[in-house]
């Protein structure tokens, strides 16, 4: 078995928005949490499926479900919260942490992938503030164009040429301004920094350089006061 003996999300569910080959699923399970992990492509979170068979400590610990939008898991689970009339009830149907890495540069409506994460996030009660919401994604400077795009795709060949738009790149700022229109303040910022040789793509944290990669959370405003599912 591969699970953490610290179990720091045990209790709590998850949602993996655009799984991929399922290793934030699979780490997230084995950090406690219940996942429910989506990707658009049916193939792709099949695959992912199969391979979290490999470890028998994930077994029922992740649902993957493939072709299938945040939109649409948005749609789906807010009509079953609202079937409840109090916030706790509401909340149980929801998520104390939804991630969205290395997505919001693919999507064809940055402000609806987010409106939707959002929506799925729990809501803040007298007792809890509510989930949070972790976005990786990369900046939009000259800086990630030599890095991601020149280095990435055409110099290593470790990504396909034409993975990435650079115009679609976000910076902390735009990403701040996106959920802060839905109730959500930064709560910490990091770059996410490739350590030498490079090649064997391991990464570390670092505060003080979001030029390139770069993850952020963020919860509900203090001053948040909806009692009622929008």
């Amino acid at each position: 078995t591969k699970e953490n003996k610290f179990q720091l999300f045990k209790g709590l569910k998850a949602l993996d928005v655009g799984c991929g080959g399922g290793l934030l699923s699979e780490s997230l399970a084995r950090l406690g949490a219940q996942v429910t992990a989506i990707d658009p492509s049916i193939e792709v979170a099949n695959s992912a499926k199969e391979h979290s068979k490999h470890d028998s400590f994930l077994k029922d610990k992740i649902d993957y479900k493939g072709g299938i939008s945040v939109e649409d898991l948005a749609a789906a689970t807010i009509h079953a919260a609202d079937s409840h009339t109090n916030i706790e009830e509401q909340n149980a149907e929801l998520f104390d942490i939804v991630c969205i890495l290395e997505v919001i540069e693919h999507a064809t409506s940055p402000k609806s992938l987010i409106e939707s994460a959002t929506s799925l996030l729990k809501r803040p009660t007298q007792n809890s503030n509510g989930g949070m919401l972790f976005v990786s994604t990369i900046n939009r400077t000259a800086k990630s164009y030599a890095i991601a795009i020149l280095g990435g795709e055409y110099i290593s060949g470790k990504l396909p040429i034409g993975t990435h738009t650079w115009n679609n790149f976000k910076s902390p700022v735009e990403v701040q301004t996106l959920v802060s229109e839905y109730g959500l303040r930064e709560v910490e910022l990091s770059g996410m920094l490739l350590r030498p040789p490079f090649f064997d793509m391991s990464w570390e944290l670092n505060k003080s350089d979001v030029d390139v990669n770069w993850i952020g959370a963020y919860c509900f405003n203090d001053n948040h006061d909806d009692d009622n599912l929008k």
